[in-house]
This record gives structure tokens, C-alpha cells and sequence, in this order.
């Protein structure tokens, strides 16, 4: 008998020193019922800028050329590369509230061109110069407004929009076979008088980023709209205005290093940040 009360007191006693560690857990490692994600939210946290830093990166790719002219001409893509470069991108809080801007200033060698093709009826191909195809290469510069939305840690859309200028350095003639062994031959890798070398107009793209920190891999397709025409407007006639101005995409892909550290902060990353710092003061409140 006094064998089972010992048991029995054995038993409820080591039943309660459990219910009690339980509870001294609870008190000590959870959060009260009252810190709701609304009072969470309502919180003052001390965090960096979201999204606020420089990074620097390199690239390369792929240029297709297009070009729209007067008179219209049948005109068809053609693929020039490599295209590479190197840029600064600079993130910001605008007005503490938008953390998806940015400005990225650079530079890349791009091309510049055109080629028409043959008109299935009338067997007809357009020329410039006698030439049906021309190539130009075209170090630019430029300064883009560069937005982003984090999707997460490691994901980020993009898209940029802003202005650019270069200046046309070399030229490559595809003479058309009729013209072949005229005078046209001489210009076949010179600018003639009427050629205009500087370019410039209006820069965007759209991509998407991973990002990996402090690096970051971009994959970014460009457009370009050039206000800068390829000749002098009226260099056949004073009264014949004829024009063509580039009209010109590239894919390409980067990488990225992040100069200064990555803050990018979530609500639901807040939220964990916010939790976090309420349990360390119960604790620190609690020793």
C-alpha cells in the first residue's frame, strides 16, 4: 500500500513540474495573445532604407536592327553582337514611402543599321548607297530611371526608361549585286559627306533579376528609339524630305555587385523582424 502511494505521488508530481515547465516556456518563449500583426504593424522599428544602395555591373549580348525610313521601305531585322557594357545603379526610398527607384548611368558598345529585303511581287529591293545592308558600330552612353519590384528575397522585376547619345565610328556596306563594281564600292567602309555620325533619343527596356547577395544576375531586354537620322534629311533634293532613323532592341545579360549592402525588407519580413524584437525584450524585461 504505502508502495502505491509513493507511486502515485512519484507520478502526480512529476505531472505538475511538466505542466509547469510548459507554462514557464509560454511565459518566457511565446508572445501574448494581444501582439496581433495590426499591433505589429503599428510599431516604430529602426531599419535601414529599404532597397537603398549602389551597385555596379557588366554585361553582354545581342543587337537586332530594324530602322524606319521615308519613303517606307520593306525592311527586315538583322542581328549584330557582341553588344557589352558597364553600369552604376543606384537605389532609393523616394520620399521615404517608394522603395522601387533607382537611376543607372553607363555605357556599352551597340550597333546601328538596316536591311531591306526583297519585295515578293515586284522583285524589287530597296538600297542606300547602293548598298541593301549597312552595319554601324556605336559606342554609347546613357541615363536611365530604373524602377524594380522585389518579389522576395531573390527575384526582382525591372524596367528603365531615359536617354542615351553615341556616335557612329564605323560602317560596314552590303553592296546590292547590281551595284556591284560601281562607284558605290569606294564607300563600302566610308562615310560619305551626307552621313550623319552622332546618335541619340530614347532608351527603355524591361528584365528580371536573382539576386544572391552581394551579387545579383540580370536579364534585360532594350529598345531604342533614335532621333538622330542616319543622313541628312535632304541630301537627294532641297525639296524632297527622305529619312531614316534607328529603331533597334538588345538581349543581354549581366552581372552585378552589390557596392553597399542590400536592405530589402518584405511587410511579412517586417513582421518577423517585429516579432523578433518583442521576444527579445520579454526576455532581456524577464532576466
Amino acid at each position: 500500500m504505502k508502495k502505491l502511494l509513493l507511486a502515485i505521488t512519484l507520478l502526480l508530481s512529476s505531472a505538475l513540474l511538466s505542466r509547469a515547465q510548459v507554462d514557464l516556456e509560454k511565459e518566457f518563449f511565446s508572445l501574448p495573445d494581444s501582439v496581433t500583426n495590426a499591433y505589429l504593424d503599428s510599431l516604430t522599428i529602426e531599419v535601414q532604407p529599404p532597397n537603398n544602395y549602389w551597385m555596379a555591373g557588366v554585361w553582354g549580348g545581342a543587337s537586332l536592327q530594324y530602322g524606319f525610313f521615308n519613303p517606307i521601305r520593306l525592311s527586315t531585322f538583322q542581328t549584330l553582337y557582341p553588344v557589352y557594357g558597364f553600369s552604376f545603379v543606384r537605389y532609393y526610398t523616394m520620399f521615404g514611402m517608394f522603395p522601387n527607384m533607382g537611376f543607372e548611368l553607363g555605357a556599352q558598345l551597340n550597333y546601328e543599321g538596316y536591311e531591306f529585303k526583297t519585295n515578293k511581287e515586284s522583285r524589287y529591293r530597296s538600297t542606300e548607297s547602293g548598298a541593301y545592308k549597312v552595319a554601324m558600330k556605336v559606342p554609347e552612353a546613357f541615363l536611365l530611371s530604373h524602377f524594380h519590384i522585389d518579389a522576395g528575397e531573390h527575384f526582382k522585376a525591372i524596367a528603365k526608361l531615359g536617354l542615351y547619345g553615341g556616335y557612329r565610328t564605323d560602317i560596314r556596306r552590303t553592296l546590292d549585286e547590281y551595284y556591284e563594281g560601281s562607284d558605290f564600292e569606294q564607300y563600302v567602309n566610308q562615310f560619305r559627306d551626307y552621313d550623319l555620325r552622332w546618335s541619340y533619343g530614347v532608351q527603355g527596356g524591361l528584365g528580371m533579376a536573382v539576386m544572391l547577395s552581394p551579387f545579383e544576375l540580370h536579364l534585360n531586354v532594350q529598345v531604342k528609339w533614335g532621333w538622330g537620322s542616319f543622313w541628312k534629311p535632304d541630301y537627294a533634293s532641297p525639296y524632297y524630305y527622305r529619312f531614316g532613323y534607328p529603331l533597334d532592341g538588345a538581349v543581354t545579360l549581366g552581372l552585378y555587385y552589390q557596392i553597399t549592402p542590400r536592405y530589402g525588407h518584405t511587410r511579412s519580413q517586417l513582421r518577423s523582424l517585429a516579432r523578433k524584437m518583442v521576444r527579445e525584450q520579454q526576455e532581456n524585461g524577464m532576466q
